[in-house]
């Protein structure tokens, strides 16, 4: 049986999803600080850990900024004071001295940025990786595929065909930047699912297209290395957004490199196709120096076509694109060139225009902007506000820096915090009502006439307290379809019997029912199928099928929390259960139902015709040898002939609460 909700470990639990920047980190953090009285699981979907982070910094890992705290804020432009408390308490200096620890020496480079010394991104991978399994299992391709709120406290986290139970969870995802690494947004939606609000999601730290994707195709991959880069909004005076030295390249559509990611967090919000970058190509020179350097060139020349001289002053993959943008003939001879013109080159070298036309998508993005509500989350442990023990880092919140290496020190940051608060679990995780609450073992059997609606109603409940609901007709079909597909008559007993021992059925809980395996194949959507159907209705009437099944029933009621439904749930398979439902809704009742639902297919019958039948059926299911139709001694008889199926669902729902003290 692979359906877990309880582990017998006598360890907290704690499950960490994502096994990036942040969740490495936290995972290696927290066992260290807990001294190993945590158990703690992290799922990642990929193969390997980090694909995102090795591929930082151009392969280098650019991981943190060498800056004081003080100034790294200045470079946060989301929600910045929301991370006081975190980087202040482990600020970049300690995100350094970390690395260092874990046998990674570190240089800092240009702009402050801190890189690993071989300049290798996966060394830093490596690095949190060992840091992390030093005390947390990690499950490499085992993506996390829903996870909720646990019946008595806790989460639980599905994948791979299981539901697991753990006291705590860390939502590290990561945003929806580069999704081929694995940031598909799943975060989000898991904490959607937990009661949070996402804020609106948009690209961050991103390339821009020009609207002259021609000239910028015929520079692509140039790089401009110490320029400045000017962002100015055009329709608004020429208003300047952003302004800053540093470097940038071409593209195939637009512009991209450090100074373009970090404008266009500038230029967030707004409509790109207003905006234009300007590019001074000379810098060091003010336009007088630079006036009279051209006029240097220009006259040293004079019978060399224009884009050779400016050869002298622009890489040669400019020259000619440059030229034809200023409006001048790159093959005109210097000597030829009037004063205006002059005038117009020099213009262009420190003001090189560049109409935008907007961001690329999110998913080339370095950084998602925006995310988990940040006045959700408690700032000094990432604690959500809204459900205790569940803790929200990285790039998945709502915060996002300039780069450089500020947006990896936040997840560092973010992460160290929850860390810090979740090593503290063992003394005091749950309170005394939590814990009464999770030692409680719940069965629940429901049993009922035909056309009562007992495994509709069984679904409800199981969904609403986070049961595990048995189809006990699935069972059969999964032995039917074994017979089948082992070229063995259904309905000869003998044969059937002999192969029971091989079969192999393991059940798990899916999204939105249980799932069936046969030999390790999962099979659950192939039992569906009429001649299966046919099959399951022969070896149904075998003894030994029906022995066999009471007992893979029986052995997990005994592992595990559960609702069936069905003749002898109450009576030979749940008989320990607190709770047992025999609905009684009329003959009356059920047949009009059911002349409802073959009215919508089509078929033509009468109420009255219906109800005899239904009285017929119910009179053999009562005097059946094995298996009567008949209540538990101990069972609650609940009339539903009135009653919706919710209705009906929340009658249970009280009736399972008040019985398990659930309250």
């Amino acid at each position: 049986m692979t359906f877990t909700q309880k582990t017998n470990e006598s360890r907290p639990s704690v499950a960490v999803i994502g096994a990036g920047a942040a969740g490495l980190l936290f995972a290696g953090a927290c066992a260290e600080l807990s001294g190993g009285k945590l158990r703690l699981t992290v799922y990642e979907k990929n193969r390997q850990p980090g694909r995102k982070l090795a591929i930082t910094g151009k392969g280098r890992c650019n991981l943190t900024n060498a800056c004081p705290p003080e100034e790294f804020f200045r470079h946060v432009p989301g929600n910045p004071r929301f991370l006081y408390s975190a980087v202040n308490a482990f600020p970049p200096a300690e995100t350094m001295a970390l690395f260092e620890r874990l046998g990674v020496p570190l240089e800092i480079q240009r702009g402050r940025r801190v890189f690993p010394q071989s300049e290798r991104a996966y060394d830093v991978v490596d690095a949190l990786r060992a840091y992390a399994e030093r005390g947390a299992e990690i499950r490499y391709s085992t993506p996390a595929e829903r996870v909720g709120r646990a019946e008595g406290g806790g989460y639980f986290v599905e994948a791979a065909g299981k539901r697991e139970r753990f006291d705590a969870l860390v939502l590290a995802c990561g945003g929806l930047s580069y999704p081929l690494t694995g940031s598909t947004g799943d975060g989000y939606r898991f904490a959607r699912a937990l009661g949070h609000t996402v804020t609106p999601l948009s690209p961050s730290l991103v390339p821009m297209e020009a609207k002259d994707k021609a000239m910028c195709a015929s520079m692509m991959g140039l790089t401009l290395k110490n320029v400045v880069l000017t962002v100015r909004d055009g329709e608004n005076g020429g208003k300047v957004l952003f302004s800053e030295q540093g470097e940038m390249l071409f593209t195939h559509f637009g512009i991209s490199g450090p100074l373009v990611l970090t404008a266009s967090a500038a230029a967030r919000g707004r409509d790109l196709s207003r905006l234009t970058a300007e590019i001074d190509l000379k810098p060091a020179l003010d336009e007088k120096t630079l006036d009279a350097r051209l006029l240097s060139e220009l006259s040293a020349q004079p019978n060399r076509d224009l884009k050779s001289v400016l050869g002298s002053l622009l890489p040669s993959k400019m020259t000619e694109p440059f030229a034809r943008a200023a409006g001048l003939d790159p093959r005109k001879k210097a000597n030829a060139l009037t004063r205006a013109e002059r005038a117009r080159l020099l213009s262009f070298l420190k003001r090189f225009p560049l109409p935008l036309a907007r961001l690329r998508p999110i998913e080339e993005a370095t950084v998602t902007a925006g995310g988990v509500s940040v006045k959700e989350i408690d700032p000094k442990t990432m604690e959500s506000r809204l459900s205790p023990r569940l803790y929200l880092i990285g790039e998945m919140i709502d915060c996002d820096a300039h780069t450089g290496g500020y947006n990896l020190q936040i997840a560092f940051s973010t992460a160290e915090a929850a860390a810090r608060a979740a090593a503290a679990l063992p003394e005091g995780l749950y309170t005394e009502g939590e814990k009464r609450k999770m030692k409680r073992h719940i069965l629940v059997a429901i049993d009922g006439p035909s056309g009562a609606g007992k495994s509709s109603l069984a679904k409800i409940v199981a969904q609403k307290l986070d049961l595990l609901y048995i189809d006990t007709g699935a069972l059969y079909r999964a032995v039917g379809y074994f017979m089948l597909r082992r070229g063995v008559d259904p309905a000869d007993a003998d044969a059937v019997t002999a192969l029971l021992p091989e079969i192999g059925i393991r059940l798990s809980a899916g999204k939105d029912a249980m799932r069936v395996s046969v030999g390790g194949e999962d099979v659950s959507d192939r039992i569906r199928t009429p001649e299966v159907s046919a099959a399951a209705s022969k070896v149904s009437a075998i003894p030994a099928v029906r022995a066999f099944l009471l007992e893979t029933q029986k052995e997990t009621a005994q592992k595990n929390s559960v609702i069936m439904d069905g003749r002898d749930i109450g009576t030979v398979i749940l008989p320990e259960a607190k709770t047992k439902i025999f609905l009684t809704a009329s003959a009356e009742a059920r047949a009009k139902r059911r002349w409802l639902q073959l009215k919508e297919q089509g078929v033509e019958t009468t109420v009255e015709e219906l109800i005899e039948q239904q009285k017929e059926r119910d009179r053999r299911d009562r005097e059946r040898e094995t298996a009567p139709a008949v209540p538990a001694p101990d069972a609650v008889l609940l009339d539903n002939s009135g009653l919706t199926l919710e209705e009906t669902a929340e009658e249970v729902l009280r009736l399972v609460r008040k019985n398990e003290a659930l309250g």
